[in-house]
């Protein structure tokens, strides 16, 4: 058995970041990480890279306040590019190799079973040899970081017929390692790609880019196609940054947000009557099938327009569903309709069924983690609340309660994540346990600002200097998950909470615990009216150490 003080799981930017801010502010803490892939970078690690795949968000704002990107000759990167895949997994490496995290990797470590114990956790993990073979591995710590991602897991590819069809067919993961070969074989004419999320525009526009035709299929059954913008758009006579928009608090105040009173601007919640974030919306100010139910967002981050393929002929556009498949490539639609094609991608989603078994039995509750093992107890219990914060979000907010009719885009069949605050498991947080906290089990437009707020959270969480109110910890974590169901719900927030212009008052929530300054703009007309990145968060972990040294120095 191999012990530690702390150990997180996975290698991403969530739990790159969570070690770097615990051995920053407590460098005696023996700390390791568990990775199952060969490298670091989650979502971002080499072997999850394919041809044409970049960030969503321009160089400047998706990298760390502290670790530079932008002007470091070695990236070779310019102002207004968005980040090719390769360069942000060569990034995420130098900084973990900078800071000194990248020796206490474990990687090919994949875990299979975590069991709560008296005194902290017990994990079972597969070890692969260099030779392939694998091996039984037991860890134990005291306190444990998950941060395995919510992008972890594909959803198998599942169409009637898919036994005969004799074609190349594979989902989105294996874009990779197959894609390459399909899109240099001179053999393969024509290729079928099912599912309009980003990493279908992103199939779509590789396949076509080397001269392939493109069945791009977008179910009729579906929640369609993902909400796609350029990055800059225009905004009265000024053209802006899209991710700037939805960090501005101006705007933020015409987005209705369970924590929105978080970030200090109190006459927002007061004037004319009800207040903006009560009554006024940005669904005023857009079309209803826009951005403000949806968090479902993609950026058109390509080198030439994907529409122009369309344009052209050399894209087909199908809105009808898959009926079945089979041998010769053949397709068969819901209303009659044939085709064939020469390989067909699935893009197939992500799956929330756990991979890792929670023990003892009926502790999936207590985490918060999604589980299909609920107790009826359980279940009722979580019943109640969730009707109870569902009445009083729409009760605050009534525009919620007339949303656009929406169909999602997958459904899963496991519980939604409930963590309060969206990091710390309820039961065990209520009962003042503080030995688990999830990194980034949210999904937002601001990656970076929210692995760095979070992992300072985290951090105070689990060394017990963060003040909780124990009596509201289910209350809280009820509003947290049920907020984005109504919020954006053409998305995933059924299962897990999705920001888009609520990222920034999160923040502030998460400052607000830690004692910290959430305005952080020096000139109130800058803290209203400009973006902010994650660089105006930097020197949190400075501030926190000395926060709680004038704290130490008064109790003394």
């Amino acid at each position: 058995m191999q012990s530690a003080e702390v150990i997180v799981i996975g290698a991403g930017i969530g739990g790159l970041c969570a070690a770097k801010t615990y051995k920053e502010l407590a460098s005696d803490t023996e700390l390791l990480i568990l990775e199952s892939r060969a490298t670091v970078g989650g979502v971002w690690a080499k072997q999850n890279l394919y041809e044409g795949i970049k960030t969503n968000n321009l160089v400047g704002t998706y990298e760390f306040s502290d670790f530079p990107l932008l002007g470091e000759p070695k990236y070779g990167l310019k102002e207004g590019q968005h980040i090719p895949g390769h360069i942000v997994y060569q990034y995420l490496e130098d900084y973990a190799q900078h800071f000194d995290i990248h020796r206490l990797i474990q990687f090919h470590t994949d875990v299979k079973e975590i069991e709560k114990l008296d005194n902290g956790w017990r994990i079972l993990a597969t070890r692969t040899d260099v030779d392939g073979s694998p091996t039984e591995q037991i860890y134990s710590c005291k306190k444990l970081i998950m941060s395995n991602g919510l992008a972890s897991t594909p959803r198998p590819v599942s169409l009637p017929g898919m036994e005969s069809f004799d074609r190349p067919l594979f989902n989105h993961s294996r874009l990779p390692d197959l894609a390459p070969a399909i899109a240099k074989d001179p053999s393969i004419h024509s290729v079928t790609v099912i599912g309009a999320s980003k990493i279908g525009y992103d199939a779509v526009y590789l396949f076509a880019s080397h001269g392939k035709n493109v069945n791009w299929i977008v179910r009729e059954s579906g929640g369609g196609a993902v909400w796609m913008s350029p990055p800059w758009i225009p905004l009265g006579p000024w053209t802006v940054m899209l991710e700037h928009v939805v960090t501005t608090r101006l705007f933020t105040w015409f987005s209705p947000c369970v924590w929105g009173e978080y970030d200090g601007f109190a006459w927002a919640d007061t004037v004319e009557g009800n207040g903006y974030r009560k009554e006024k919306s940005l669904a005023h100010l857009e079309p209803r099938e826009s951005l403000f139910w949806n968090a479902r967002v993609g950026i058109h981050n390509y080198a030439s327009d994907v529409h122009d393929y369309l344009r052209s002929g050399q894209v087909t556009l199908h809105r009808k569903d898959v009926d079945r498949i089979g041998k010769g490539g053949h397709i068969a639609f819901s209303d009659g309709s044939t085709s064939t094609t020469d390989a067909l991608i699935a893009i197939t989603g992500w799956q929330l069924v756990p991979r890792i078994t929670y023990k003892p039995a009926g502790i999936d509750a207590d985490l918060g983690v999604p589980s299909t093992t609920y107790t009826p107890q359980q279940a009722s219990f979580w019943t109640d609340l969730d009707s109870k914060a569902d009445a009083h979000i729409l009760g605050r907010f009534p525009y919620l309660q007339s949303p656009p009719e929406a169909k999602l885009p997958i459904t899963q069949t496991v519980t939604p994540f409930r963590l309060y605050r969206g990091i710390a498991p309820p039961a065990l947080t209520a009962r003042g346990d503080h030995s688990l906290a999830f990194m980034k089990m949210v999904h937002c437009t601001a990656n970076l600002i929210l692995a760095e707020t979070q992992a300072l959270w985290v951090f105070a969480y689990l060394k017990n200097q963060l003040s909780v109110d124990r009596e509201g910890v289910y209350w809280d974590t009820a509003l947290t998950s049920r907020y984005g169901k109504h919020r954006y719900p053409w998305g995933f927030s059924a299962w897990w909470p999705e920001f888009v212009y609520d990222v920034v008052p999160y923040a502030d929530m998460l400052l607000s615990d830690l004692g910290l300054r959430r305005w952080r703009k020096g000139w109130w007309w800058r803290e209203v009216g400009e973006g902010y990145t994650v660089h105006d968060y930097k020197g949190i972990c400075g501030e926190w150490r000395a926060k709680q040294k004038r704290m130490q120095g008064r109790i003394e």
